[in-house]
């Protein structure tokens, strides 16, 4: 009894033990991207970015031109233009699905490689080129309401549960990157923080719901990092993050992706594959991924009239429902 014991300490030491490297090595990663590509890094799992008001100016215009195309709108509408339409048309845009996202179809072809090409050069500019893997193809643009139906709040996957990406299937060593665009980003935001280094290791696994990583504490709640229009937020996929409703007025526009660097292997291998989580890895190789809306294009097959969606079904962002096609030949 005496040594079953004691190989039971040992047990739980060597878990903790790892752990913590676990901790500290994705720390020292996360750490070199904030050395290359934060104007401000005041919190251990979170960085930002304030962009180039030139190079913020044409995604907003790119996010505009895509946003307007999805309205039905042959003119591209001011920022309270598109406030007033997208709150006119709660409920009725079917390419809005119950994660926010709004999802370029055949219609919105050319208006959506405009806006995946703004956010790749505004993207490249940050001085890490050397350190990128992988990233999402194509970006999240997101329509968040502040009221929503109670159908979409009892999705499994909603945003507005404390979480952590990876619960839905996101790889453990990606970086989650938000942008936000218009709208009322004060009382429809997000919150952020991190859970206690020991667990870390053990919460980067898969989950039916987020609701399973709900005994999972927030030691630390980034409460200074509010959103501003114009900054890349950056944040550790151990990092915990939710949808924040102050009011239930008003919407949020925003774009989000994910990345994984180079140079991680011994990190990567510290968690095992992750299989069965709602969310496909949709990411390309980072030269590829540049090419977008230069080199190649991006085609959505799929009519809004084809398009079948049911907002009470946990859905992932995206189901690889694209392809890319060479714009010249050789």
């Amino acid at each position: 009894m005496v040594r079953m014991i004691e190989r039971s300490k040992s047990s739980d030491n060597t878990i903790t033990t790892d752990a913590i490297v676990y901790s500290q090595l994705g720390d020292q990663l996360f750490n070199e991207l904030a050395s290359r590509m934060a104007t401000r890094h005041d919190y251990r799992l979170l960085f930002e970015h304030t962009l180039d008001q030139k190079l913020f100016q044409q995604i907003r215009v790119a996010a505009a031109t895509y946003i307007s195309a999805c309205l039905g709108s042959p003119l591209i509408l001011s920022e309270a233009a598109l406030v007033k339409a997208l709150l006119e048309a709660r409920g009725k845009l079917s390419n809005h699905t119950g994660t926010g996202l709004l999802v370029p179809k055949r219609e919105h072809t050319l208006e959506f490689n405009a806006f995946q090409k703004s956010i790749a050069t505004a993207f490249s500019s940050l001085d890490a080129n050397d350190l990128i893997d992988a990233v999402d193809l194509p970006v999240n643009l997101r329509v968040m309401y502040g009221e929503i139906s109670p159908e979409k709040l009892k999705l499994p996957f909603n945003s507005a549960k404390r979480h952590s990406d990876v619960w839905a299937g996101v790889h453990p060593d990606a970086t989650v990157v938000v942008l936000p665009l218009f709208g009322d980003i004060e009382h429809l935001t997000i919150e952020a923080g991190e859970m206690p280094r020991e667990m870390e290791l053990g919460a980067m696994r898969i989950m039916s719901d987020f609701d399973e990583g709900k005994d999972i504490p927030m030691v630390k709640t980034y409460e200074g990092a509010q959103l501003q229009h114009g900054t890349m937020y950056f944040n550790d996929a151990r990092g915990l993050h939710q949808t924040v409703r102050r009011r239930l007025e008003g919407v949020r526009i925003s774009v989000d992706f994910r990345f994984r660097r180079k140079f991680n292997d011994v990190y990567r291998a510290m968690v095992p594959p992750l299989v069965g989580g709602i969310e496909e890895d949709n990411s390309v190789p980072y030269e590829e991924w540049l090419k977008v809306g230069r080199e190649t294009m991006i085609v959505f097959d799929e009519s809004i009239h084809q398009m079948k969606h049911d907002p009470t079904a946990p859905v992932p962002l995206y189901n690889r429902g694209y392809r890319t096609v060479p714009l010249f030949q050789d």
